[in-house]
């Protein structure tokens, strides 16, 4: 029976999908490039790694000192804004309905471990979690190592996790380490039919929340 959340971060409990456009529209703009990036592109365009994500936008190959200028200028803009932006509608009646149905709750991000704390921290959340966890040594590790990771350090069965996320990624880290995945498109960087191709997606976080309670409703009975 699932009786854990593992949350994911941007674009899942944090509403920040229009700021991670505009900082991408000013990254370019940083290497000379007047590209015209809305959500609607950036959803149809967006893929793993990056700087190939980059490149498509861009039209050619991306050196190495505009990769860098490029990742400057994203985490200036990003960051500036961050401390300013929203939950997710629905975020803390989440946590508590999750708290109360008695489930327990961490965070796994590939933010900056101590940029996720922070961001956290600003908004008095880390109370509601057993473990946060983001990238510790920026190397680049896939998210299904990360929560490999996540989850053995927490001693949890990855049969009895949930992750709640926004990506393709989130679908195929659970995919890797046996876990169940809903996915929440509303702040997501890709389209929700794209989401719904890899795992059950929802549109809101609510509607998450729902999917959750009833995947333990479903659960078969050990008696």
């Amino acid at each position: 029976m699932v009786d854990h959340v593992v949350w994911d971060w941007n674009g899942t409990l944090l509403a920040d999908v229009h700021v991670v456009v505009d900082a991408t529209a000013a990254s370019l703009a940083a290497v000379g490039v007047d590209a015209e990036i809305d959500l609607q592109r950036y959803r149809s365009t967006f893929r793993r790694p990056l700087r190939t994500f980059y490149e498509d936008i861009v039209g050619r190959s991306v050196d190495d000192a505009e990769w860098a200028r490029v990742n400057a200028v994203f985490g200036e803009h990003y960051l500036g804004r961050e401390p300013a932006l929203p939950l997710a509608d629905g975020a803390l009646d989440a946590l508590e309905r999750f708290a109360d149905a008695g489930f327990g709750q961490s965070v796994l991000s590939m933010l900056g471990h101590d940029e996720l704390h922070a961001t956290l921290g600003r908004r008095g959340l880390h109370d509601w979690f057993v473990r946060v966890d983001g990238d510790h040594h920026r190397d680049g590790r896939s998210k299904a190592a990360a929560l490999a990771e996540h989850l053995d350090v927490l001693g949890l069965e990855p049969a009895r996790v949930v992750l709640v996320g926004d990506t393709l990624d989130d679908a195929a880290a659970t995919a890797a380490v046996g876990s169940a995945c809903v996915l929440v498109a509303e702040h997501s960087t890709h389209h929700a039919r794209d989401l719904r191709t890899v795992a059950p997606a929802v549109d809101t976080l609510p509607e998450a929340v729902e999917h959750v309670l009833a995947l333990r409703r479903s659960a078969p009975s050990s008696t």
